[in-house]
């Protein structure tokens, strides 16, 4: 059993869950961005999240080819590749352990930056409708037209007044 290849392994796997843990990093400074409305931060953060995400992807198939190579070392079948806990199933020790847990974080990761995506989402539709609403404010768009009346102020003859409702003493 070749231990350099699931050392090598072990290893892309922890630089993986470094980037993820970066990206959540800047997911956080983006938040205190949207915050502050600092849009010059907004923009720096913007690139270094382009540069973690590329790094995410070529870690990602760094991860999958040494996934894929320590399964076939270990025995699992080839039509697929396998999981890591599978691969941390047939691992001697302590790469048993460590590629476990790193998987195990890995999931965690996912989701802690699933719910930070979701959150800043949120903030940012938040406060469009927000920056949208004062547009409306300040252009005149926001004003409702009244029923029976046009746009310049005056009275439409060709709407009827509706009869006021009545209200009981129940409502």
């Amino acid at each position: 059993m070749d231990i350099t290849l699931i050392q090598t392994l072990a290893d892309q796997l922890d630089v993986h869950l470094e980037r993820y843990q970066e990206l959540i990093d800047f997911l956080n400074e983006e938040r205190h961005c949207l915050l502050g409305l600092d849009l010059d931060g907004l923009l720096k953060i913007s690139q270094s999240k382009e540069s973690v995400a590329i790094g995410i992807k070529d870690s990602i198939e760094k991860l999958t080819e040494n996934v894929s190579q320590a399964g076939l070392m270990l025995g699992l079948p080839d039509d697929r590749t396998p999981t890591l806990a599978e691969v941390a199933a047939l691992c001697p020790k302590p790469f048993d352990n460590r590629i476990n847990d790193g998987a195990i974080k890995l999931a965690r990761l996912k989701n802690v930056i699933s719910m930070e995506n979701e959150a800043n989402r949120h903030f940012i539709e938040y406060s469009l409708g927000l920056i949208n609403d004062s547009l409306n404010v300040l252009t005149g768009a926001d004003q409702i037209k009244a029923d029976g009346y046009r746009k310049d102020g005056r009275k439409d003859k060709g709407v009827k007044k509706a009869l006021p409702t009545k209200l009981s003493k129940e409502v």
